[in-house]
Parts: C-alpha cells; structure tokens; sequence
C-alpha cells in the first residue's frame, strides 16, 4: 500500500513539507516545533515502508543543507565578528560548555551505556538544535540513519528543556548584569518637534555627537522649513525636529527647550518625507555618510527599517538590500531620491547568481581538507564550509563590484527552503531505523543520556554567563543562541522587552553551530 511513496518521490517529499509545516504550527503549551515539524513527519512516513528512504532523489539532502547553513552565515558573520572582541569572554566559555557537553554525552553514551557514537552524536546535534550538526554526523557516520534517530530523541528534549530554563531566569528578578549595564539602543524610535528657547551649538547636545540623537528638519525664525543636514547653532524662535530614542529626545528637548504643540513636518508642501526601499546593489555594504544624500540631493536618511527593527540612521550605520530608508528632503527632489535608492518591489527578492554561485563555491571548497587524528577525521565539509565562508563573505558585504549578502526576504526564502528540503530528506531516508531504534529499551537509554547531558550543558551556559556578570536578558539569549534555536528566542522576548535577547543570541549562535559540528565528528570517531 506504502509502495505509492517510494515510487513517486518527488510528490512525497512535498506532501512531506507541507503536512510537517502544518504539524509544525501545532502549540504544544508554549512550544512550537516549526520547520521541525517536517523532520518528524518524514520520520513517519519513512517508517511505513524499507523502500521509501532509497527512493529519495541522491544529494537533494546536501542542496537544502547548503543554502540552510549560507544564507544563515550571511546573516550572522557581521553580528559574530561585532561581538568577536566585546564578548570574548562569553564566547570562551560557550566553546568549554560544548565541550563538557560533549564528553559526558561520550561516556554516559559509549562508557556506562554502550551506545554506539553515531547515534550519540546525532542526539547531541539534537540537544542542541543543530541541523548541519546532524548533516555532519550522517556524514561521518557508515549507518546516516543513526544520527538522526538520536536528533529526533534530543529535539524536542532540547527545545522543552531550554524554554523551562529561560521561564526560569526570566523568573530571578534581583539578576544584576554588573558587566552588562545595556546596550545603548532604544527601545523604539520617535520623532519629536522642539521649540527652541536657548541658544544652543548641536555639538552641546546630549546624545548627538555620539550619534543617539539626530535632527532632521529646522525651521529658523518664522522661515520656511528645510532640512537639517549640517546643524550647528540653534537661536530662540527655531524649530527643530528631533529623532532618536524616548530617553535621547527627551533629553534634547531638555537642552534645546520646550515640546513644540505642532509637527514641524506635518506641512509637507517644502520638506517631505517618507520611507524607501534600498534597492540599488551599488549602495548595498556601504555606510548612511557614504551614499551622500546631503551632498548629491540635500536629502538626510533618519531611520533604517531592517526586518521587525527600527534603526537609528547615523553616520556609521552599514545599509543593506532590503532596508526601509526613511529619508526627510525637498519635495521638489523626491522622485530624484526614490530612483537613487531602487525603491523597486521586484528587486526584493532578486539573488545574484555570480556572487551567490562564488560564495557557495568557496564554501564547498573549504569544506574538503581533511585533518585525520587518530581514526577521527575532522573537516568542516559541506555542513560547516558555506558556513564559514558565509560569516567571512557576510562581514565584508562586499568585494568590488560583487554584493555578497543577500535582501533580507531573500535570504529568509531561501534559508526556508533550504531547511525544509534537507530535514523532509533525513526524515524520509531515515524513518525505518528510527521506527526500529526510538521505541525500544535502547531508545530510552539514549533518551536518558541525552536528558542528563542537556540539563548538564543549559546549567553550564547560565553558569558562565552569570559568572561574567551578564544582565538576564542577555543571559537568556546567549541561552537561546548557545542552542540555536529561534523559537527559543521568541519565547525570551515574549518574556522580557530587552534588545540584548536578541544581540545575545547573534553573539553565539554561528559560533556554537561550529563548534558543535567539531564536537560531534570527534564523538563519532572516539
């Protein structure tokens, strides 16, 4: 009756995305398990017949893997090398947990239970959240359904464990970050019209020179409004336009005067504004002073839109495809702005193949070499290679003429895809042993290590991020990134409104993917 599936398998491992992507929207309590979802249905499905698994089309698995682990070391290489040097500590600390991790999984496992390493070092990949984990266990495993019946038993494990660690911290109110006092971002930015009452130079103002705080129009006297692009001395009977956080702008309106009863740009017949959408590859990697609006249109971007984010467009600031430029100009040189910028929809989702196809080839490339210690073979192959090389080709953002990162929606569709692909294709090829392996004595001994190991490994993570004196909501994501999981930082946001849930969990997350990828080539080969 199953024969149906191994004959046609291109139709089941789309019927295999879509019921795991529907079964992934299912809350369990507060935990979803997302793109995981199609690994457990393909797991299923795989199951019900020997002859599904060989049917699945050869080296799709490697495909999905690849655009998975580039598109995401796109996104994380500059927030990596950022936090490189400010959290060297942490990162340390991060590599010694993993480690530790990984040796009590090794003895519990092979010492006190016998388990053979492949399959431990697919439950570690699992307790750890980490498909190219799992791509480089198979790898270096004779038998690839091993490893995936240990990450299919260490998935959930992991995503249920480390939510009720983080409900956990986000319950310990007197945590104090001593080493951590913030990170300077607001919360939310606001725009807010002053009346001048004092004679005051921008310099002098609190915030500005640091670049928390900028003005975007000015109106001198009763004159007509434009568009602040160099401030210097404000006089009583000036208006002036102030963009930043709550605190920053309170703070000018302090030093300048009082909060005007009315928008200065509410008229828009001489200053305009409005939000553009960064579509030029020719100004993508390059910084807001660098694209000089004020010289070439006398125009000033005041805030960048990226994602779910509101960003302060100050000099340094580094824009990228698919930013949401908010620019104040002349209404006269609007349309002049707009075809500077793109502001072209269709181009949103467009990918440069020559770039693109460099990128994933210089990632394969390094992926090759080999390193043999031993019987244990290490090399960061086809799981770490377009990762590594994604960190350092995301960090440059640009070589020349070649724009190496991607439009935000781009890479999000890609990277989806990439994930659901690979994990449809490990569920299928590997749900007959899984089906003969989980739900036996043997299956609970693994369950067993892989408990003990996780709740081993979170507690280490909080240890050393409370020993360096980082703030709760940092902790929680470094948590978060330390496991990689993003559903995980979603439940830590919803629990605390701190922009450090998020910077921590940029901090760690490529980081721990490579280390866990060394990780788990040594536990299969010792």
């Amino acid at each position: 009756m199953w024969q149906f599936f191994a004959d046609y398998p291109w139709f089941t491992l789309f019927i295999v995305i879509a019921a795991g992507s529907l079964f992934g929207m299912v809350r369990f309590g507060p935990v979803k398990l997302g793109a995981a979802g199609v690994l457990f249905v393909g797991l299923l499905l795989g199951a019900l017949d020997p002859d599904i698994g060989p049917a699945v089309p050869a080296g799709l698995a490697v495909l999905g893997l690849a655009l998975y682990v580039y598109t995401v070391g796109l996104e994380a290489g500059p927030a990596f090398f950022r936090e490189l040097r400010p959290q060297l500590a942490v990162m340390t600390g991060a590599v010694a947990a993993l480690v530790v991790t990984a040796l009590a999984v090794g003895f519990l496992g092979n010492t006190v239970f016998g388990i053979d390493g492949p399959y431990l070092a697919g439950g570690y990949a699992g307790i750890g959240t980490t498909t190219p984990g799992l791509a480089a266990a198979q790898a270096s495993s004779s038998v690839p359904s091993q490893p995936a019946t240990g990450y299919a038993i260490g998935y959930p494990l992991a995503v249920v464990l480390t939510i009720l660690f983080v409900a956990g911290i986000a319950a310990v109110r007197n945590w104090t970050g001593r080493r951590d006092p913030g990170t300077g971002l607001p919360r939310e930015l606001i725009t807010r019209t002053v009346d001048v009452t004092r004679t005051v130079h921008w310099a002098d103002v609190p915030g500005s020179a640091g670049g928390q705080l900028l003005a975007s129009a000015r109106r001198s006297g009763g004159g007509t409004p434009r568009v602040a692009l160099a401030p210097d001395t404000f006089a009583p009977g000036d208006q002036v336009v102030l963009v930043g956080g709550p605190e920053a702008v309170a703070a000018g309106i302090e030093a300048l005067g009082t909060q005007a009863p009315a928008h200065l740009l509410d008229r828009r017949d001489v200053v305009d504004y409005r939000r553009i959408l960064l579509t030029n590859p020719d100004l993508a990697g390059r910084t807001v002073a660098e694209i000089r609006l004020g010289e070439l249109y006398g125009a000033k971007a005041t805030r960048v839109r990226r994602g779910d984010q509101d960003l302060l467009a100050h000099d340094d600031l580094l824009l990228q495809l698919d930013d949401r430029v908010r620019v104040v100009m002349p209404r006269e040189r609007t349309a002049e702005v707009t075809g500077f910028l793109g502001d072209t929809e269709a181009k949103v989702s467009e990918v440069s193949a020559v770039s693109m196809g460099l990128g994933l080839a210089a990632g394969f490339l390094v992926g090759i070499p080999k390193l043999t210690i031993g019987s244990t073979v290490l090399s960061l192959g086809t799981a770490a290679g377009p990762l590594v090389m994604a960190m350092i080709l995301g960090r440059l953002r640009r070589t020349g003429p070649l724009v190496w990162v991607l439009p935000t929606r781009a890479n999000l569709t890609l990277r989806q895809i990439g994930l659901l692909i690979f994990l449809a294709c490990v569920g299928l090829t590997s749900g007959y042993a899984f089906r003969r392996d989980a739900f036996s004595l043997f299956g609970l001994k693994l369950l067993t290590v892989l408990v003990i190991s996780a709740v081993l490994s979170y507690a280490l993570m909080v240890l050393v991020a409370r020993l360096l004196g980082q703030s709760r909501p940092r902790t929680m994501g470094l948590l978060a990134g330390y496991v990689g999981n993003p559903a995980i930082t979603a439940y830590a946001n919803s629990r605390v409104s701190d922009s450090r849930v998020n910077t921590g969990y940029a901090t760690l997350f490529a980081l721990a993917i490579l280390v866990k990828i060394v990780c788990i080539q040594l536990i299969v080969g010792l």
